[in-house]
């Protein structure tokens, strides 16, 4: 009879660690006013030192007298965790992209690196490479990765091409990103 009870009844109110119970009902009822889409920088940025965050990191590449180049783009000046950084194109998987009319929330973010982060066009569809679970200077991440080249007349003069095998010297790059690069890079070398 008591485990019948317990079944019916309310679950158990506490607040969320570090809150009041009043904190904690106002945190959940902001939190109910998103509608799925953008997601403000400070509030992308607690969220995801809470919450494992579905990352896509497209890496472009080309061949520049023989030495495989990496596309870098630099992190806004005033990004909260990696300020004016170089970082390969990427975004977080949102919400809105499962509701996309294709049932292609990857579409949703390919488009967002190409009109968003790059205002440039794939060659090709990315190519899957990998999939990563890190711990980031951002927070906890699982990261799938793809490659691709940019499309013939899509270099833009601000971008940022850099020898894959210097990356690591290179103190403007976001390190943990090494990583990701390197398997990509060991993807589209056997393609």
């Amino acid at each position: 009879m008591v485990e019948q009870e317990r079944l019916g009844s309310q679950p158990e109110q506490f607040a969320t660690d570090g809150l009041t119970l009043e904190e904690d009902g106002e945190l959940a009822r902001l939190l109910s006013k998103w509608n799925g889409g953008r997601i403000s920088t400070p509030v992308f940025t607690e969220l995801a030192r809470m919450i494992p965050q579905p990352i896509v990191e497209v890496v472009l590449f080309r061949g520049n007298d023989n030495v495989l180049e990496t596309l870098l783009i630099p992190r806004p000046a005033d990004d909260i965790v990696w300020p004016g950084m170089l970082h390969t194109p990427g975004a977080a998987v949102r919400t809105s992209d499962f509701r996309r009319e294709d049932k292609n929330p990857l579409n949703g973010v390919f488009e967002r690196i190409q009109r968003g982060e790059l205002n440039s066009d794939f060659a090709y569809t990315p190519v899957f490479a990998d999939r990563l679970h890190r711990l980031g200077d951002r927070g906890p991440e699982v990261a799938e990765v793809y490659f691709s080249e940019l499309s013939e007349g899509s270099y833009q003069q601000h971008h940022v091409w850099y020898p894959v095998n210097k990356l690591a010297e290179n103190p403007k790059f976001i390190q943990h990103q090494l990583g990701h690069v390197l398997i990509a890079a060991g993807s589209y070398n056997q393609s």
